[in-house]
């Protein structure tokens, strides 16, 4: 499904270039930075606080883009740092209609830290969304992401996740899912839901945001072993574009 899923980018890709009127369109590019107390990624644990930053670059429909993000195991304490997540995504965005959009891209997820107590693996997913504006204040987003996981033993994973949220005037309700097309008889696969409710409004120069988490143990004892219930943390962040 997932080799599939990389020929479809592939060919809407090359389709999208054939169709592009290069002559009306111009790369544009942005940085962000930020800062936030808890760093969560789909209902999981990744980092008791993070600095964060990143940089993209737009023509026409395309886009290519990074973001980085430090990685502490216990805050702030010396000895504690785990390296450095990197990630590089690229892809295709088109509106549809004036209130459906949609996109198809492709992202790797990949860690510094290398070895038997790496922090992570190595994640490559190809991702696809659905935007539909409700109103002029409200909308809708559906992403669906199918990728493999390399360990560090270098045996393979498949997985798939899929989050519906909906947005209005900032606050913002989503609920993820991992395991939509679980196979039975593989035990490594992640199968479980988590929820985020929050709010986030910009002042000044600064994007700032705050969420509460909660996450079914199966996505806490993910990062946490010694987890033995569902998860939940309020997160706050800061962030900045040029």
């Amino acid at each position: 499904m997932f080799k599939t899923m990389k020929k479809l980018i592939a060919g809407t890709v090359l389709l999208a270039i054939s169709s592009l009127s290069y002559a009306e369109s111009e790369i544009s590019y942005s940085a962000n930075l930020g800062f936030m107390s808890d760093y969560m990624y789909r209902g999981i644990h990744q980092s008791s606080s993070s600095a964060m930053g990143g940089f993209d670059i737009e023509y026409g429909s395309f886009y290519l883009g990074t973001w980085f993000a430090d990685l502490q195991e216990d805050g702030w304490v010396d000895g504690s740092h785990r390296g450095f997540e990197y990630d590089v995504y690229a892809g295709f965005g088109f509106d549809v209609t004036d209130s459906l959009s949609a996109s198809i891209g492709y992202t790797i997820y990949r860690y510094t830290d290398k070895g038997a107590s790496a922090f992570d693996d190595d994640y490559d997913e190809v991702n696809v969304g659905l935007g539909f504006a409700i109103s002029d204040n409200a909308s809708l987003a559906i992403d669906y992401a199918i990728g493999e996981n390399t360990a560090t033993d270098q045996s393979e994973t498949d997985y798939d996740v899929l989050t519906i949220s909906v947005d209005y005037m900032g606050m913002y309700a989503l609920f993820g899912t991992w395991g939509v097309q679980e196979d039975d008889a593989s035990k490594s696969e992640v199968d479980a839901d988590w929820m985020e409710f929050g709010y986030s409004r910009t002042v000044g120069d600064f994007d700032l945001s705050g969420a509460f988490v909660l996450s079914e143990k199966e996505l806490a004892s993910g990062s946490d072993s010694a987890e033995d219930g569902d998860f939940s943390r309020f997160i706050m962040s800061i962030s900045t574009g040029f």
